[in-house]
């Protein structure tokens, strides 16, 4: 997934494009559960339920949404 860049700053640091935020992953830790909700295009995907439904959803969420995401601008590689 290709993040934003804007010409601010990063954490301070002169010369490093600031990466912008464009979803988040949520883990549930005591009731195994996840969650993602993409801020692009305004979905959520989830929530999943169990150890390995929960392990194998984090492992792929980063490669498999960015292949359904209707609100990506970029050309994806």
């Amino acid at each position: 997934m290709t993040l934003a860049h804007s010409t601010a700053t990063a954490g301070g640091n002169p010369g490093r494009p600031a990466r912008a935020v464009i979803g988040a992953l949520f883990i549930d830790m005591q009731n195994v559960r996840a969650k993602y909700e993409c801020l692009r295009c305004r979905t959520v995907e989830g929530p999943v339920y169990g150890t390995d439904a929960v392990t194998a959803f984090v492992a792929d969420i980063r490669t498999t949404h960015p292949t359904r995401c209707t609100g990506l601008q970029e050309p994806r590689p």
